[in-house]
């Protein structure tokens, strides 16, 4: 089959079934299947694709077609212009997460300890001590499925000597000592248990629940960490989070200890509150 064919056949297919994008993907999977830059697929239209390589590129099309997440079918996801690994039992990083690592930036000393708590694949970790070559941090997350691509992007990246993994799902139990970190960053599952099944089916049939669901409220990892952190965290330290909106900000900002200073709010791309800073106030 001809390049030019193969293309039309996985188009009309993901057309077909409605799947975003669907020339997007398509030249994705042909590009990483040929080894060929997006660029120049035109030039190669008139080449004979062999059979076998024409089955798998179907087959991830097929995968696509079940709504599993393209990262999931590419084994990777962006990241602040990097590639990181993920898969099933890792939440896959999202733009909007990218803006909590610009603000943190702006405010955080460029040396010093940090937190990444629920890093997932480790992305924002990883990300601040590429950025700040003076960090050392430590990502922790509950989920051993997670922390094993967080491993590999590691590894990937460089970063074993400054970036280390904790298991752990009781905060307070960390093991952390008192007043060691200058800042922590944390994603931690904040939908409401209610909106779950109303989520797209890319995200609710695939990606890690233990990662997305926040209980009643979305609120209910963040109780623990707020009674935590005060101790870990230094006076003048930071605390970014990543939350699920508006009124969920409300009612996190009435939540927090009282030695929580609002320091920053970030707005995402559709405008909606997303990420909170806090700095912890001197006794």
């Amino acid at each position: 089959m001809k390049l030019a064919q193969l293309r039309r056949e996985c188009v009309d297919k993901l057309a077909k079934e409605e799947v975003e994008r669907p020339f997007y993907v398509a030249d994705i999977f042909l590009t990483r299947a040929l080894g060929v830059p997006k660029a120049l697929l035109v030039t190669k239209y008139d080449e004979e694709i062999p059979p076998q390589l024409c089955e798998g590129i179907f087959a991830q099309v097929a995968r696509r077609i079940a709504r599993e997440p393209l990262s999931y079918i590419l084994g990777e996801a962006e990241f602040y212009g990097r590639p990181f690994c993920v898969g099933p039992g890792c939440l896959i990083p999202r733009p909007e997460t990218e803006l909590l690592v610009e603000a943190l930036l702006k405010l955080v000393p460029a040396a010093g300890r940090f937190a990444d708590w629920c890093t997932g694949s480790g992305c924002i970790g990883i990300t601040m001590a590429l950025e700040r070559p003076g960090l050392s941090g430590i990502g922790v997350d509950c989920s051993a499925a997670a922390l094993r691509y967080a491993e590999e992007n590691i590894k990937r990246h460089g970063v074993a000597d400054r970036f280390i993994l904790l298991q752990n799902s009781e905060p307070e139990l960390s093991g952390l000592p008192d007043s060691s970190l200058d800042f922590i960053a944390a994603n931690p599952p904040y939908i409401p248990a209610a909106e779950m099944a109303g989520l797209m089916t890319d995200v609710r049939d695939y990606e890690p629940h233990e990662a997305l669901d926040g209980g009643a409220d979305g609120v209910e990892l963040y109780q623990k960490l707020f009674a935590a952190f005060p101790r870990i965290l230094k006076d003048g330290g930071f605390l970014g989070v990543e939350t699920a909106g508006d009124e969920q900000c409300v009612l996190l900002n009435k939540m927090a200890p009282d030695c929580f200073v609002p320091a920053d709010k970030v707005y995402d791309y559709g405008g909606k509150l997303r990420h909170l800073i806090w700095q912890k106030r001197g006794a």
